[in-house]
């Protein structure tokens, strides 16, 4: 063991020699009796002692107020714990001076111990060469040292500051794209699985980069898989979120007239692992309140009480009160995914409508609350898939949960009718249907087949036997008013074509299509025609 004597004289020497550095002075001495540290100079106990004694011969930086920076350097002899010393500068020193001042006070606490110890002054060959070897190994450990103390403050830079609240900061994306920009003093933009920026920091005004191709972002994707680390693309250096070798995102650092460093890298790479698991998290909530809203909507839609639906409704941060409407959409070709449901969801989501989004085989299920606009849903979701071979079918309000599934059913009803119609790609709301809303209802469908065939059951028979499409003409004409070009532009066939089937129909059924009651009659007749199984228009070439 070591008496105080010589720790202190040890301790001097590496005061001395750390003196001499030009970026930082001595402020205080511990030295080290029986194991415990203790201020060389008499005075009164300060907060600092507690804090050196706590790092139990550990170096680190010393709390202190800013921009003063402090350090507790510890010093030892032979392979025990001999003293510290308090060091103080303006600014945190870069880490090779940090290299330089462990390595001055190791090596001279080391080349004074073996002094002490009786080694001749005149050393031999071997022993310089072994104490280069030790100065050598010294400095790789503290360097090494060093660096993973600057891992540890990055990383929890990092953590502390994106977890926590989100204050001005729109999303957690924008919150971290923030903290890495102020830690590493460089621009940063995070993006999305599309390459799309979803945040940014310490870009300015100016647009940061132009969106890279496909192409360009496989190629990204494929060296980080390779590497596991940034890939250096035009203008910036980009780490990506990545699960299962799905891309989730991304955290791009945009090149400055300053080089990269080693801790800018260190950053870049915690910071993607920390986006990788928020979208991770985020879209582990989206799927489970995906599965749990689709349960909940076919219960709604089937009939639930009440008091069960208000809780289930609230679980899921929802207000079932007050009026809904049910909406259903299908589009073609019809899919085995959520397409449908997800441009469903985004359309009320502009329409600033509170839902509950569901899928039922290929058709998507709206719970709805407020009152949808029948149009705008239609454009909104056509605009979202690209395609408007779609149709949507909205029912009536209900008024309370009883009456949900009545709703659903009217948007039923309306969708059927959509499809069974001349335009079958649009939105219809049961409101709407007019006459259609008394049509191919439960419990008249006898007499609303005896009725059909009563008015069409002829022209029904001559097409069936001649290959003709006389029924289909009939109603084309009658749902334009009887105008000749609109009817025939709608079946694209000329005027003449149109005026010979016009004839073949008086000559088959006998009407007269000029009789007002005699047309309102084949009017029903038709629409109702277009409701029944064997009455599906033919498509129109």
């Amino acid at each position: 063991m070591i008496d105080r004597r010589a720790a202190e004289e040890f301790l001097n020497t590496a005061a001395q020699a750390v003196s001499e550095l030009s970026f930082c002075e001595v402020k205080d001495r511990y030295v080290a009796v029986n194991g415990q540290l203790n201020p060389i100079a008499s005075r009164a106990t300060l907060p600092q002692d507690h804090d050196i004694r706590r790092l139990h011969g550990k170096d680190a930086v010393l709390p202190c107020e800013w921009p003063e920076w402090r350090y507790a350097l510890f010093t030892e002899c032979e392979g025990e714990l001999n003293g510290c010393l308090v060091l103080s500068a303006p600014a945190a020193p870069e880490v090779p001076q940090l290299t330089q001042l462990r390595t001055v006070a190791g090596t001279t606490a080391t080349t004074h111990a073996t002094v002490s110890g009786g080694e001749p002054r005149d050393d031999a060959t071997g022993q310089a060469r072994g104490q280069d070897a030790l100065h050598q190994h010294l400095l790789s450990l503290s360097s090494r040292l060093l660096e993973l103390e600057e891992h540890d403050s990055i990383r929890d830079a990092l953590d502390q500051g994106a977890t926590r609240d989100l204050g001005e900061s729109d999303t957690r994306e924008a919150l971290l794209a923030e903290v890495l920009s102020r830690l590493t003093g460089r621009p940063i933009c995070v993006e999305d699985a599309f390459g799309k920026i979803s945040a940014e920091a310490g870009t300015g005004l100016t647009r940061p980069y132009n969106k890279l191709g496909a192409k360009a972002r496989t190629r990204t994707a494929q060296l980080w898989l390779a590497s596991g680390s940034p890939v250096r693309e035009p203008r910036r250096l980009v780490a990506l979120a990545v699960s299962h070798s799905e891309v989730l995102g991304a955290i791009c650092m945009m090149e400055t007239d300053k080089p990269v460093t080693a801790a800018n890298v260190f950053a870049l790479k915690h910071a993607a692992r920390l986006l990788e698991v928020e979208l991770l998290h985020r879209r582990g909530l989206a799927r489970l309140e995906l599965r749990l809203g689709r349960d909940l909507v076919d219960e709604l839609v089937s009939g639930m009480d009440g008091a069960t639906a208000g809780v289930r409704t609230a679980a899921l941060g929802y207000d079932i009160s007050g009026p809904h409407h049910v909406i259903v959409a299908e589009w073609q070709p019809p899919g085995n995914d959520d397409t449908v449901v997800v441009a469903l969801r985004r359309a009320f989501l502009e329409l600033q409508l509170p839902s509950l989004v569901s899928r039922r085989s290929d058709m998507a299920i709206a719970v709805v609350r407020g009152n949808p606009v029948g149009a705008e849903v239609f454009s909104l979701i056509a605009k979202s898939l690209g395609s408007t071979t779609g149709s949507v079918g909205i029912g009536g309000p209900s008024l309370d949960i009883a009456q949900i599934p009545r709703s659903f059913s009217e948007a039923l009803h309306a969708l059927h009718i959509r499809n069974g119609s001349t335009d079958r790609y649009g939105v219809t709301s049961f409101d709407q249907l007019g006459i259609y809303r008394i049509l191919d209802t439960a419990g008249n469908g006898q007499h609303l087949s005896e009725y059909v065939d009563e008015w069409l059951g002829a022209l029904q028979r001559t097409d069936d036997s001649r290959g003709s499409d006389l029924l289909q003409t009939l109603a084309q004409y009658l749902d334009h008013g009887g105008n000749y070009d609109r009817t025939a532009e709608s079946l694209a066939i000329h005027r003449s074509t149109l005026r010979y089937r016009l004839n073949s129909i008086r000559q088959v059924t006998g009407f007269d299509l000029t009789d007002p009651e005699t047309r309102l009659n084949l009017h029903v007749a038709t629409r109702a025609w277009r409701l029944r199984p064997h009455g599906a228009p033919s498509r129109v070439p």
